[in-house]
């Protein structure tokens, strides 16, 4: 028979949370020195970033946006909106992962045996089969969080906030419609095969946007604090920067046929120094304890835990 499970060290909290923040980075990390290796071998820059699925670093852009998408969901936000907002994007970088982009582009070190776009500019049946698998396979798993996630909620402990069962809740009926929105998609929108890729990437931009803008909505909100202004006024720039400089880069097709590699790296450098700087903010952050924490804190004798 196995003891009672020891309590966490604040310590092993604040750790967890600094290892799946730095991890997102070297995901990000890892996708880039896989683009670089891949212009070293061709000799070219790809169209886009999105477009590297149909070269030699496919595994790495699958893998590190599905590590982003995986990061984003279970990294908790400090506010409903802002865990929200970073839970759709995580949500919708599955989606970018697997629905690839149906501009192939043109620069390969391996040029695909089997074409990956017909002469009507449709997807060939390859990649169609392997959309239909992963985004099956992704509407499963998802379906099943929504159970587990059910589960939990109900044998959470006693002293958990009914405000924060309530939340849990609405999150997961928001992913439940999703899902049951996504399955809908992929039955009956004609164009989601050549569509779903640049949307979700669309929407999961706005979606990180928009959890920068709940993150200094939340330090306003507590401007008291030492040091909160400074820091709400950084990430409220970059949040600025990011949808200006992105409409401008649109507007004015910088870098020609390569705009959209240009808006894709502009975008992910923007929120990556975001990200950078919430780690460094946040690095000496505490654990605020339970009241249960706090009970068996006060049984404890001579005051120790």
């Amino acid at each position: 028979m196995t003891g009672p499970a020891e309590p966490l060290k604040q310590r092993d909290v604040i750790k967890s949370y600094r290892y799946l923040r730095i991890g997102m980075i070297g995901a990000a990390m890892l996708l880039a020195a896989a683009i670089v290796i891949e212009h070293f071998n061709a000799d070219c820059w790809q169209t886009s970033i999105s477009a590297y699925y149909y070269t030699p670093a496919r595994a790495i852009f699958v893998g590190s946006m599905i590590v982003v998408g995986v990061s984003l969901i279970v990294y908790k936000g400090k506010t409903p909106f802002e865990d929200m907002f970073l839970n759709l994007a995580g949500m919708l970088a599955f989606v970018v992962a697997i629905a690839p982009t149906t501009d192939v582009g043109h620069c390969f070190s391996v040029p695909p045996e089997s074409f990956p776009r017909k002469a009507d500019g449709t997807l060939a049946p390859w990649v169609v089969s392997n959309i239909n698998n992963n985004y099956y396979a992704l509407l499963v798993v998802g379906a099943s969080a929504i159970v587990v996630g059910l589960i939990i909620v109900s044998i959470a402990d006693s002293d958990e906030p009914a405000e924060e069962k309530q939340s849990s809740l609405r999150g997961l009926g928001i992913v439940g419609l999703i899902l049951i929105v996504g399955w809908m998609l992929i039955l009956f929108w004609d164009n989601f095969y050549s569509r779903a890729h640049g949307l979700a990437a669309f929407a999961m931009f706005g979606f990180l946007i928009a959890a920068i803008i709940a993150n200094v909505v939340e330090q306003r909100s507590r401007r008291v604090e030492e040091g909160t202004t400074r820091w709400s006024r950084r990430y409220l720039a970059i949040a600025v920067a990011m949808v200006l400089g992105g409409g401008l880069i649109i507007l004015l097709r910088l870098g020609d046929e390569h705009t959209v590699a240009w808006l894709e790296t502009y975008e992910i450098v923007l929120f990556a120094t975001y990200w950078i700087a919430q780690t460094a903010e946040n690095w000496e952050e505490t654990v605020k304890p339970t009241a249960k924490a706090k009970s068996t804190v006060a049984r404890a004798p001579n005051g120790g835990t």
